[in-house]
């Protein structure tokens, strides 16, 4: 809303909000889509230069526990998944765009080959790169079936991590999965302009019949937001 709107009091509730999740919770949560590059760079914008500092502070400290953890992820809402994984990449990655720090990329790098094992490449546009997740059909949907699902939207995360990856490192490999991967969660939205939050892949679960896309469209406008993060190559 700031680069809309040059209006600065945007920025400083952003930097206010990402002060509340670090009064909460420390600097070890895993969050989903902590905006680094793009709060540092909206403050920086601004002029303010005093919670410039403050904010790369932050995401400075978060980022060393991180590299501390490595691999041994703490447990979230469950004890390991794709989205406890890729925010943790993306984040490590943008702080090196924004730092230079070697640590943060390398580091990076070593999540990744973790990341990449929750993906197949089975040709369908349902499987294909698409991380495996299972249950999002009973959290988030109206039919409440367990069962792994293809895509949920949060699978589009590993295209946004594969994406400040190939800033990183300049290896185009990278963008093209992270583009096929937005491009393959859009099968989430409809012609008539409806949606779902996920599909039930398998043909049964637990004897009933799956493989549909679930009534509940309540939260897959993440997956346009992976989206747009993924194409604007910056």
């Amino acid at each position: 809303m700031y680069k809309i709107t040059g209006n600065r009091q945007f920025a400083t509730d952003g930097y206010e909000t990402l002060q509340a999740m670090y009064r909460q919770f420390g600097y070890s949560f895993y969050a989903i889509h902590i905006p680094v590059r793009l709060g540092l760079q909206t403050l920086k914008a601004a002029g303010m230069m005093d919670e410039y500092e403050g904010l790369k502070s932050d995401f400075l400290q978060t980022g060393d526990i991180f590299i501390k953890n490595g691999l041994n992820y703490p447990k979230h809402e469950v004890n390991y998944e794709q989205s406890v994984v890729a925010p943790a990449v993306s984040f490590l990655a943008q702080l090196y765009l924004e730092t230079g720090k070697q640590k943060y990329l390398n580091e990076a790098q070593r999540q990744l080959s973790v990341l990449e094992a929750f993906n197949g490449k089975q040709p369908s546009y349902h499987l294909n790169d698409i991380a495996i997740r299972h249950w999002d059909g009973y959290w988030f949907g109206k039919r409440e079936m367990f069962g792994d699902t293809f895509p949920h939207y949060w699978s589009a995360l590993t295209g946004e991590a594969f994406h400040y990856y190939a800033l990183c490192t300049g290896d185009s490999t990278y963008q093209h999965r992270a583009e096929n991967i937005v491009r393959n969660n859009l099968c989430l939205f409809f012609e008539d302009g409806k949606a779902s939050c996920a599909y039930l892949y398998p043909s049964k679960v637990d004897g009933i019949k799956a493989q549909f896309y679930d009534p509940y469209a309540n939260d897959q406008d993440w997956a346009l937001v992976s989206y747009m993060t993924v194409y604007k190559k910056q």
